[in-house]
């Protein structure tokens, strides 16, 4: 399942006319969607008040003179609303010349007639927002914006055609005077915005209309949203066999703790052998060690010098790599904070490991100065930031990471050759040309000691032999999954990390492993 952005969506749209499929047919086909919810909706309700269309200028607007001329042949009453003026495309200008003439159609420009669109809006059994579509974004016109705020108070049913009108299809948010609908039939795909609050919470019931665009539209698109599922994470898992050892499931080292953060190398450390790691060794000060070491008896320990802060002392780094030299992945920088110290141990690792690569918190805020660093890491990194670190190393403000997160994963997936776990509701895990959109999780998640959790998993999933694309995704995967089990349990407001790391044994039996 697929969840292009908008630019996607076009491109998409041209491949289907290539395919045999034609723009025109696509939007007769979309028109035909609308058509047929209305009469679904008319079923348990009375139509003959009339279906009111709030139609843009471009293909958008298409859609809807499509499903207007439709019902209008039915008999319906239709009000037409030219909330933009004619139609400036092609295929929207033929769409509503084909309204002319219609019995029962009524064509109303919202610049001219806005007193009697209001009193049809009024009256109306339903009302379809067909105005600007995926292609929007900003600021609503006012005119439209006023007709959208008198069409919020009637008590018709809304549908929007394709997206609330408003609505960025790619970011998730919505601008001011959105029309808030009960349904949205959306065309091909869901968009990938329509996963994201606010937007998700305007579009109302999602239906996802079949207009003829086949997945063979969507080959050689690079980084299109895929859902990410729970076949996909089985089929990583083969089953093991009887005659097995400890060395066949992968030796991992983990860089983690400090003074005032020893329980991120505490949940780290423990999610990392939940998740089946065969071998886990712990790199932090002695400090560390001896408070969690008893908690851990399954991992083995690497203690390090400390410097006066706490942390890992610099004088460690060749300790670290001489340990590091046969491992099958590298997990750095959970609890480590930032110091002159752990930035050495942080570079260090990362020019001298052969094996993949696991930066997460402090390590990636390590590097952030000289990101650079990350070009020769050939492929095997996984980086794990939430919206403030995924901020820091696009360099930009977290508002604009925040307000999209897949586009600037995907622009340091591609610039340095990692693969970019970008946390928050859905997660975006991006690399090697693929996106996938993993929504499992819930708010019990936002608590300290989450990511430590989920850094665990996928470098445990690596240390395994997981390609790291797969590793980062399956490691998602199974921690938001353990989370929605923790939450049944205990609650969203209850939970705990450490509960998450207890539950993954019941998402693994469920995956029969």
């Amino acid at each position: 399942m697929f969840f292009p952005t908008p630019k996607q969506m076009k491109t998409i749209e041209a491949n289907s006319e290539k395919n045999g499929v034609s723009c025109g047919q696509l939007m007769d086909r979309a028109g035909e969607a609308v058509t047929l919810l209305i009469y679904k909706i008319s079923r348990e309700r009375d139509l003959s008040s009339g279906v009111v269309f709030i139609c843009g200028s471009g293909n958008n607007g298409g859609d809807g003179f499509v499903a207007a001329r439709l019902l209008a042949e039915s008999g319906i009453p239709i009000t037409v609303v030219l909330a933009c003026g004619d139609p400036s495309t092609e295929l929207a200008g033929k769409a509503y010349c084909e309204l002319g003439g219609m019995a029962g159609m009524e064509v109303l420009d919202l610049n001219d007639s806005t007193e009697k669109i209001y009193e049809r809006l009024e009256k109306a059994a339903v009302i379809v927002d067909a105005v600007f579509g995926t292609g929007m974004h900003g600021f609503l016109p006012p005119q439209v914006k006023a007709c959208f705020a008198h069409a919020e108070k009637c008590e018709a049913v809304k549908i929007a055609a394709d997206v609330p009108s408003g609505g960025d299809c790619l970011r998730g948010t919505a601008a001011e005077g959105t029309l808030k609908c009960n349904y949205t039939v959306t065309f091909g795909y869901k968009k990938v915005g329509m996963l994201s609050e606010p937007l998700s919470g305007y579009c109302g019931e999602i239906i996802v209309a079949d207009i003829g665009i086949t997945d063979k539209c969507c080959d050689e698109i690079e980084y299109l949203p895929e859902l990410y599922e729970k076949k996909s994470v089985r089929e990583l898992f083969p089953k093991r066999p009887r005659s097995c050892y400890k060395g066949d499931f992968g030796r991992l080292l983990n860089i983690s703790g400090c003074a005032s953060m020893s329980g991120a190398a505490l949940l780290s450390t423990s999610a990392a052998l939940r998740s089946g790691a065969g071998l886990v060794t712990l790199a932090s000060t002695s400090k560390v060690i001896d408070r969690i070491a008893s908690a851990v008896p399954e991992a083995t320990y690497l203690p390090l010098e400390a410097d006066k802060k706490g942390a890992i002392a610099e004088n460690t780094s060749d300790i670290i790599l001489k340990a590091l030299k046969n491992k099958t992945a590298v997990s750095v920088g959970c609890g480590l904070s930032v110091t002159d110290g752990t930035r050495t141990v942080v570079k260090k690792v990362i020019k001298s490991a052969d094996c993949p690569i696991i930066l997460d918190a402090d390590g990636i805020n390590c590097i952030v100065d000289n990101i650079d660093i990350i070009r020769n890491t050939k492929n095997k990194l996984i980086i794990t930031p939430h919206i403030g670190e995924l901020a820091r190393l696009g360099a930009v403000n977290s508002e604009i990471a925040a307000a999209d997160r897949l586009t600037l994963a995907v622009n340091i997936a591609r610039e340095y050759g990692a693969v970019v776990v970008a946390k928050g509701v859905p997660t975006f895990v991006v690399g090697q040309g693929k996106a996938y959109v993993i929504p499992a999780g819930n708010p019990g998640l936002a608590r300290g000691g989450s990511g430590d959790v989920l850094t665990g998993i996928i470098a445990s999933l690596a240390a395994q032999g997981f390609d790291p694309l797969d590793a980062a995704a399956a490691g998602v995967f199974l921690h938001g999954a353990a989370a929605d089990a923790a939450a049944a349990e205990l609650t969203e407001v209850c939970m705990l990390p450490s509960d998450v790391i207890r539950c993954l044994s019941a998402v693994f039996k469920k995956l029969n492993r």
